[in-house]
């Protein structure tokens, strides 16, 4: 698992490098026996080296049109930059990831702003996000032949941490439309060939070859790739494991890193977010039989956190991760034009409300 996160589950020959392995053991591992166990691969893209930045945001849908908040983030998908949006159960709100252009905040918080005016929205909050790490699978506590989680909570205190460090710079694209499109290929999964995604776009496979290794990987616009355990946490009714998110907010930069430390260590941790405003949002895979414990992990590691944190469960029906917004890219430059952006989710929702 290690090694697939470090090259990709494509490098088969590396993978039998690091690991000694045959490699039809792991082409057997990956295509059959990890997928079957509920494993997933997905790329792990780096926005900045796109010319994008993460945006957190929070909805409250106004509620006319609570009943059909899906419409509305499908729409900010469609033509405002959206890539990931989740109801957040009990509270009944929703949290929304933007990849937006360089410089583009003050404009986009105007556009949401419009949609409050038109009275879609009842409340927003849009922050940057200042680093966004995804964890992979950690294999340490899964027995595979049992397949199973095991975690030994004592091991997982004296783990090692690393806290999120805030990226500097303005984010700057060094893709082309190509690029995007093997990216956005690779997000769907990453187990895919060139030759498969060259048929697939209807591509020459040297062109996409070359982007690809001279682009996607030899730039770095793929820092890595994510192994997901995914065990029917896609599923309305899961028994066995539930999404959480925590958003850790109003701490001193000394606390900040303390919990940051502690949550970074626990295995079921899926992406972490350094946000403005000292805030630090995690969002975990629990199995069910694991989460009190989980819990209390947290509480031995950190004690009485009260009003600083704030913890809710996604809804996997009203739930989507999409990929690069790819679709926006054209003459090798983001689109961004917000009237036009608020005219297409008037369209998407079939809005007749007057100025």
């Amino acid at each position: 698992m290690k090694a697939i996160g470090m090259v990709g589950p494509r490098n088969v020959a590396e993978i039998s490098r690091l690991t000694g392995a045959h490699q039809e053991t792991i082409r057997y591992k990956i295509k059959r026996q990890f997928a079957e166990m509920g494993f997933r691969f997905k790329a792990d893209v780096d926005y900045r080296k796109l010319g994008l930045v993460l945006h957190w945001g929070k909805f409250t849908v106004s509620p006319v049109h609570y009943p059909s908040a899906t419409k509305l983030f499908r729409s900010l998908n469609d033509s405002a930059y959206l890539i990931h949006y989740s109801k957040i159960l009990p509270q009944g709100h929703f949290v929304a990831l933007f990849s937006l252009p360089e410089g583009t905040t003050n404009e986009f918080a105007q556009f949401l702003l419009r949609l409050k005016e038109r009275k879609i929205i009842a409340e927003f909050e849009l922050d940057r996000v200042l680093a966004q790490r995804h964890k992979t699978m950690d294999p340490t506590f899964y027995n595979f032949r049992r397949d199973k989680w095991e975690v030994n909570w004592a091991k997982v205190r004296s783990a090692r941490a690393l806290p999120l460090v805030a990226e500097e710079g303005r984010a700057k694209s060094l893709a082309d439309s190509t690029d995007l499109l093997i990216i956005n290929e690779l997000q769907k999964d990453a187990r895919r060939h060139v030759s498969g995604i060259a048929r697939k776009l209807k591509l020459n496979s040297k062109t996409v070859e070359y982007h690809y290794r001279t682009h996607v990987a030899g730039e770095g616009l793929v820092r890595g790739y994510m192994v997901r355990w995914l065990r029917e946490l896609d599923r309305p009714l899961s028994s066995t494991a539930v999404s959480v998110r925590m958003t850790f907010k109003g701490l001193n930069p000394k606390r900040l890193k303390a919990v940051q430390s502690a949550v970074n260590r626990i295995p079921y941790l899926w992406v972490e977010d350094l946000v403005e405003a000292q805030t630090y949002i995690a969002t975990l895979a629990v199995p069910m039989n694991d989460f009190a414990p989980t819990m209390d992990y947290i509480s031995g590691e950190l004690g009485f956190l009260g009003r600083n944190v704030d913890i809710g469960f996604l809804s996997v029906e009203d739930s989507f991760n999409y990929t690069i917004p790819y679709h926006l890219f054209s003459e090798g430059e983001w689109r961004f034009d917000i009237k036009r952006m608020e005219a297409d989710v008037l369209k998407g929702m079939n809005a007749g409300i007057g100025k």
